[in-house]
């Protein structure tokens, strides 16, 4: 019983480390990833309307990742706050 305990100890810590990692990484990168992702978009050999697809599609990408970023931080802030 007590290596389960301790196992489920070690795994939360890891998962708050990991999340604190994904969230300040993905603060660092957050701007260059927005304009890059556009700037690639519009270089890509295809045809004009289709570009235009692409930078549509790297939008919603780009929105659906950073609500996600969000919701983790939200979580590792409210851990913060209960400490």
């Amino acid at each position: 019983m007590l290596s389960n305990q301790s196992l489920s100890f070690a795994c939360k810590h890891v998962l708050h480390i990991l999340v604190v990692t994904v969230v300040y990484i993905w603060s660092f990168f957050e701007g260059v990833l927005f304009v890059g992702g556009f700037i690639l978009c519009i270089m890509l050999p295809v045809v004009w309307p289709m570009k235009f697809v692409y930078a549509v599609l790297w939008l919603v990408v780009f929105y659906v990742c950073t609500k996600v970023v969000f919701f983790l931080e939200n979580h590792v802030n409210r851990d913060k706050n209960s400490e």
